[in-house]
């Protein structure tokens, strides 16, 4: 089964990588989504590199973007923006590439980006497509010791770590504007994957 794996070089789509490998009957490649804002896809590039998955990039007009960050804008905080960047960055990718099965790295804990039931099976049924999201129903408690037995990660605050993630290019479209990001974001800590612990331990 041809499967799609929204990847951002972080702990938790890295984990679903492993976990889809192991349970899964399915060919894998990681797409990393950019907007055309900065380059910082090529970080998680480097981590797939350093994992042995196979990596493609997904150029995304950057009009989604501006509505994330109107919506951020709007709402005086993040969640809620994220959240819709990310069903519409799903959507956009299924209209273009087809595949038998989209799977991200969202875990039970998260705040954003956050689907329901309801989006999960809308996009389903419109695409058809199967949605997996391996790590919603683990606890950050049992997938932090997890990830950090795998691999070596660098964690740090979170403008320190080099991610490509969402959040980078928010941030520097809001900078562009004119926009203060903390005045959005609380400050908190975030990770990369750099390579295995331990590349023969599975």
């Amino acid at each position: 089964m041809e499967t799609a794996v929204l990847f951002s070089g972080g702990k938790d789509s890295s984990l679903t990588n492993i976990l889809l490998k192991k349970i899964f009957p399915c060919n894998i490649v990681n797409y990393t989504v950019t907007f055309g804002i900065n380059s910082n896809w090529r970080y998680a590039k480097e981590t797939a590199n350093a994992l042995e998955f196979d990596f493609k990039l997904f150029e995304i007009d950057g009009e989604l973007l501006e509505k994330a960050v109107d919506r951020i804008e709007k709402d005086g905080f993040a969640n809620d923006g994220i959240t819709l960047l990310h069903k519409c960055v799903i959507e956009a990718f299924l209209e273009e590439i087809k595949v038998d099965v989209i799977a991200d790295g969202t875990r039970r804990d998260d705040r954003s980006p956050r689907l329901e039931l309801s989006d999960m099976r809308r996009i389903e049924d419109k695409y058809s497509v199967s949605y997996l999201a391996p790590l919603m129903g683990i606890s950050y408690r049992i997938i932090k010791p997890l990830c950090h037995s795998l691999f070596v990660i660098e964690e740090g605050p979170t403008d320190s770590i080099k991610k490509s993630d969402y959040e980078s290019e928010i941030k520097d479209l809001m900078r562009q504007r004119g926009m203060y990001p903390y005045d959005f974001f609380p400050k908190h800590a975030q990770s990369r994957v750099l390579r295995y612990k331990d590349r023969n331990a599975f």
